[in-house]
């Protein structure tokens, strides 16, 4: 019979390997999928009125002196911005199918302060996947959002019935818009109504509205941006 022996290091750790470990819950946080990867460096250095938008897979970074944030599947709007003019303002549009709504919002800065970030929205009276953009709109009151960990936020997410939400508004008044300035294809399906809403039209969130405030340690001057990201109903 053969005996093998243990040294007696291995006899150590056997007791070891039998423990249970206690797991520890933590607070359940629900974003998107999103790789928190380092935002490409510009080819020349930003000034702190500059903005400098760059894209890597699905995630768009913006940054402005030493200060960037990075969030995803938002895609620069080129016939609206205007970097230079209006360096503050910045206009997106949403991949189709996707949402701001629980995805984490990530803000670096350098010799900035803490900046506070704050989300609201918008809803527009939806025709055959067409914002009625020219007519009323609901626009929600800003709410603060309390980062998650340093420097990380989770953007806000509504409800049904948020999401419904519209100025009062008629039937006929409606319907004598869309005359005015649709085609008479969408005139027709509207002139079918009977009650506001009701299909072929919807109240859906048209536009998401994120500003960041905050200020520069060595000088008083603010950092202010909002940015305006409009929903991709067509793809």
């Amino acid at each position: 019979m053969k005996i093998f022996f243990l040294p007696a290091i291995a006899l150590l750790l056997l007791p070891a390997c039998h423990r249970t470990v206690t797991s520890v819950k933590e607070k359940p946080v629900q974003i998107d999928t999103m790789q928190l990867i380092a935002m490409p460096a510009p080819t020349a250095k930003v000034a702190s009125n500059e903005v400098y938008v760059v894209c890597r897979d699905s995630t768009t970074y913006i940054r402005f002196g030493d200060c960037y944030f990075s969030l995803d599947w938002i895609i620069p709007d080129t016939q609206l911005n205007d970097f230079e003019l209006h360096p503050d303002t910045l206009y997106f549009r949403l991949a189709h199918l996707r949402t701001i709504e629980g995805q984490m919002l990530a803000v670096t800065t350098g010799e900035s302060n803490r900046i506070k970030v704050s989300q609201c929205y918008e809803t527009s009276a939806v025709i055959e996947q067409q914002p009625l953009l020219l007519w009323k709109h609901y626009r929600s009151p800003w709410e603060t959002l309390f980062p998650e960990a340093n420097n990380f936020f989770i953007c806000r997410t509504y409800t049904a019935a948020e999401k419904r939400r519209f100025p009062s508004a008629t039937l006929h008044a409606l319907q004598q818009h869309v005359k005015q300035h649709y085609s008479p294809a969408a005139y027709s399906r509207v002139a079918q109504m009977n009650n506001f809403p009701e299909p072929p039209l919807q109240i859906e969130i048209s536009r998401y509205y994120i500003r960041l405030d905050g200020c520069y340690k060595q000088t008083t001057n603010r950092i202010n941006k909002l940015l305006i990201i409009d929903v991709n109903f067509n793809g």
